[in-house]
């Protein structure tokens, strides 16, 4: 079995192992809690972000994967995206889910774990979506995230980012393992998590007509407390932070949570 960098063979597989994700209604909340926070902010009814109405921000988003995010953002908005990923394998199979939009969508391969910029930007909104912050493992990743953020947002531009905590891992180790196929390929998923250094672990073999391939992904776990301190750190405003898919305040035994936040002078 030959051992590959994550997300090259697991794109083959990729919307199979995410089929379980019901990614509309998460979008639908996406839409919400960035209208809600912009006409907070505004203290208007209409919302605004650098001057501009709702269905006009340029948006970033950030390890877009294959795009089933992406088209249905681009479904329920007229936001034109900038669609990044650091994988190449995974933003061309996004490209060509996202071909029926192609007037609003611009591809970009970025690595944001690394000292980065856009060629899109400025932003009015950045969006950083499902575990994306969880595979930064070091507090000078994030820095180098944050600085990312900063320097590509709009004056007023958000940035909107959820993370998985360590009480998510304690809590849904039933779904640890399982399996699948798409396309005649397929899969087995395990994980672990060591509750000491916070690092949650998958493991992937895969095998289709090409060979067998294993991918290894190693995650953070980060707290409610080790991200508010990163963010006071890079001077982040929090707008929101909210406890999963629902709009009440995130705690320190929240799951998974939502961050509203923009950057400050």
């Amino acid at each position: 079995m030959k051992q590959v960098t994550p997300y090259s063979a697991l794109a083959t597989v990729y919307d199979a192992v995410m089929a379980h994700v019901d990614y509309e209604a998460w979008a639908d909340f996406l839409l919400h809690i960035v209208e809600m926070s912009l006409v907070e902010l505004a203290g208007a009814q209409k919302p605004v972000a650098g001057g501009k109405e709702l269905e006009d921000l340029r948006v970033l988003e950030m390890a877009a994967g294959t795009g089933l995010m992406t088209e249905e953002l681009l479904e329920q908005s007229g936001w034109r995206i900038a669609v990044t990923d650091g994988s190449a394998d995974m933003l061309a199979r996004a490209r060509q889910r996202l071909q029926p939009f192609q007037d609003r969508c611009s591809f970009e391969e970025l690595d944001y774990s690394s000292e980065w910029s856009s060629n899109a930007a400025p932003f009015d909104l950045q969006v950083l979506l499902y575990d994306g912050l969880n595979y930064l493992l070091t507090t000078d990743e994030v820095d180098l995230l944050m600085h990312g953020v900063r320097g590509a947002a709009s004056e007023g531009g958000l940035f909107v980012f959820d993370q998985s905590t360590p009480h998510n891992s304690i809590n849904n180790a039933e779904f640890f393992e399982d399996e699948g196929e798409e396309d005649g390929i397929r899969y087995h998923r395990r994980s672990h998590f060591d509750l000491a250094l916070g690092i949650h672990t998958t493991e992937f073999d895969i095998e289709g007509p090409n060979g067998r391939f294993s991918e290894v992904h190693r995650q953070r776990a980060w707290t409610r407390s080790q991200i508010l301190e990163l963010l006071e750190r890079h001077r982040f405003e929090v707008i929101h932070a909210f406890d999963g898919f629902s709009l009440d305040p995130a705690h320190d035994k929240s799951e998974r949570i939502h961050w509203v936040v923009r950057p400050t002078s």
